[in-house]
């Protein structure tokens, strides 16, 4: 990892758009002959932030923290992604230091000891030549208001008012071809003096990861937690500054934005996360065209957001009729920022909807792992990533996150640098069962 005083943004990939099908020089994918990456390992610097390549571990829960507190394997375990060739790594989802910003007693948190936690991760990111972001989260009326059956599972204090726009709640879904029940009362909605004691409450935590010696912050603005539920039409209902139109609804978020902008050093790299689909329903959608994604991300870009994590279920699909961009080829091109894609690169055709949450809930409450399928080990190419080189030629995005790939193959970004692709193991659902 190098540190740097610049402020600008260095892209070394070349023009940013070139004609549509122009690729970086990769040979056919057909495992006999590898696919030429190089460009995928040049450098990019974002303020006072240099990279070594252009792979991202993404963040994933992993649900094995302790009354939010990481356990020791974690520190080891994304210092293997570093080691491995990430050039970044972005932490799971750790609650800032609102009384209902945790998830479950499994999630993690930045401060006091849950900032000490990830502090030594840090530390052992940087030890093995990567950079390293905590994702700073608040999860919203994604909380169960209802009691576990499983101890394991419980909210954490239950006894507090879960935080909403509007006091909704809709269950997350399992299977993403159901359609999604409409939400339900369960809190009053959010005040005005609790939105800016949760601003506040974010800022807070990105001045730690700052202290701490994090290299930037992301924050979690996607899939149906609290930024999330701001921009969400269906679970903003609100009929103030903060609801109802585009603009308002895009309020919360920029200051947020802003409040961690305004509490860290300048050229300190604040990345948001954004996404389309939420936990509740897949098929939900913040934007219904380019104009309304430019009604949104604009604003943030203003803010302070030095680059958007763009989180997709599979990034080769277009986003919106009559162009085969994606949210983050559209988010580039709406805010001259860069952007980290995100969806499923890698992850075999067999396995494409397996559902990750199911497995997460399974981890949190003690389950065993799935049986193994018929495949260990991928022949030729991951999948897509010859589509993945060609969107990155045409300037869509400058990070590839990968998730699931990486936590089933600490070594992706290395072994995808030497065209070793016969000894990346296929993701599996079981991978999410151990912290390796």
């Amino acid at each position: 990892m190098l540190q740097t005083a610049t402020i600008a943004v260095t892209d070394d990939t070349g023009p940013t758009e070139p004609e549509r099908g122009q690729t970086t020089g990769a040979t056919a994918g057909n495992g006999a002959q590898p696919l030429d990456v190089s460009p995928l390992f040049t450098p990019l610097t974002i303020g006072r932030l240099t990279l070594q390549n252009r792979f991202v571990m993404a963040p994933m829960g992993r649900g094995s923290a302790s009354d939010g507190v990481l356990s020791p394997g974690y520190a080891p375990y994304y210092a293997r992604r570093a080691e491995g060739g990430a050039g970044l790594v972005i932490g799971e989802a750790t609650a800032i230091d609102h009384p209902t910003a945790m998830h479950m007693r499994t999630s993690s948190t930045i401060y006091g000891a849950g900032a000490e936690a990830w502090a030594k991760v840090a530390d052992a990111v940087h030890a093995k030549g990567g950079a390293f972001m905590p994702q700073i989260w608040h999860a919203a009326l994604m909380r169960s208001p209802y009691p576990a059956d499983d101890p394991k599972l419980e909210m954490a204090n239950r006894d507090r008012k879960s935080m909403g726009p509007s006091g909704l709640y809709m269950p997350g879904l399992i299977d993403p071809s159901l359609t999604p029940p409409e939400p339900v009362q369960v809190e009053e909605p959010m005040t005005v003096a609790e939105i800016d004691d949760c601003i506040k409450s974010y800022a807070r935590a990105a001045a730690t990861a700052m202290a701490i010696g994090c290299d930037g912050i992301n924050i979690h603005g996607a899939h149906g937690y609290l930024i999330d539920e701001f921009l969400w039409s269906r679970f903003n209902r609100r009929t103030d500054a903060y609801g109802g139109s585009l603009v308002n609804r895009v309020r919360f978020a920029a200051e947020v934005v802003a409040a961690c902008r305004a509490a860290t050093a300048p050229g300190f790299p604040i990345m948001l996360r954004l996404s389309q689909w939420k936990q509740q329903d897949y098929r939900a959608r913040i934007a219904e065209s380019a104009d309304e994604l430019a009604e949104i991300v604009e604003p943030l870009a203003a803010a302070g957001a030095d680059l958007f994590d763009c989180s997709t279920r599979r990034f080769w699909e277009a986003e919106f009729a009559g162009s085969d961009l994606s949210l983050s080829g559209w988010i580039k091109r709406l805010t001259r920022k860069p952007t980290m894609m995100v969806g499923s690169l890698g992850i075999a055709k067999e396995v494409l909807e397996k559902d990750a949450m199911a497995a997460l809930r399974a981890v949190a409450a003690g389950g065993k792992a799935a049986a193994p399928t018929d495949v260990a080990t991928i022949d030729g190419p991951p999948h897509m990533l010859e589509e993945a080189l060609r969107r990155f030629a045409r300037g869509d995005f400058d990070l590839l996150g990968v998730g699931r790939m990486m936590i089933a193959n600490p070594d992706f970004a290395n072994r995808v640098r030497d065209g070793d692709y016969a000894a990346l193991q296929v993701y599996r659902t079981e991978h999410l069962m151990k912290l390796e």
